[in-house]
């Protein structure tokens, strides 16, 4: 009989102590959740003016904001959701990531210019060399 209740204690401090830990992993997923939606956004956007500009030549600044509205961004099992309604809210925020990732960058002649007349395009790709060693 004693086995039993020593047994059951145990099995309700292993729950205790499960429960614990997974309220403090929940707790901190939480406490980083806008800065995951955050960046979520910039990658969604980044993606697309990307995909945009594969089909085109260039972009302005005006032309990026245009590019990600209605962009959202959603974590599983949250029920937090951002959404860019308006682009030119976002675009100077996308922009400075874009540019610090090297995703695009400022077209050739636009460097002097104001940064919302600056063209940027799709960086040069670099020539892979097949070199066959034998």
């Amino acid at each position: 009989m004693t086995g039993q209740i020593g047994t059951i204690i145990v099995g309700v401090i292993l729950f205790a102590i499960a429960t614990a830990i997974l309220y403090v992993i929940g707790m901190k997923k939480k406490m980083n959740e806008d800065q995951r939606l955050l960046e979520m956004l910039l990658n969604n956007g980044a993606y697309r003016v990307v995909k945009y500009l594969k089909t085109h030549e260039s972009i302005t600044l005006k032309g990026i904001g245009y590019v990600i509205k209605d962009i959202s961004a959603k974590e599983f099992g949250s029920s937090k959701k951002a959404i860019i309604k308006d682009g030119r809210a976002f675009q100077d925020s996308l922009l400075d990531y874009m540019l610090k990732e090297g995703y695009i960058v400022s077209a050739e002649g636009s460097e002097n210019k104001r940064m919302s007349d600056k063209v940027y395009v799709l960086p040069a790709k670099k020539e892979e060399k097949n070199e066959h060693i034998s």
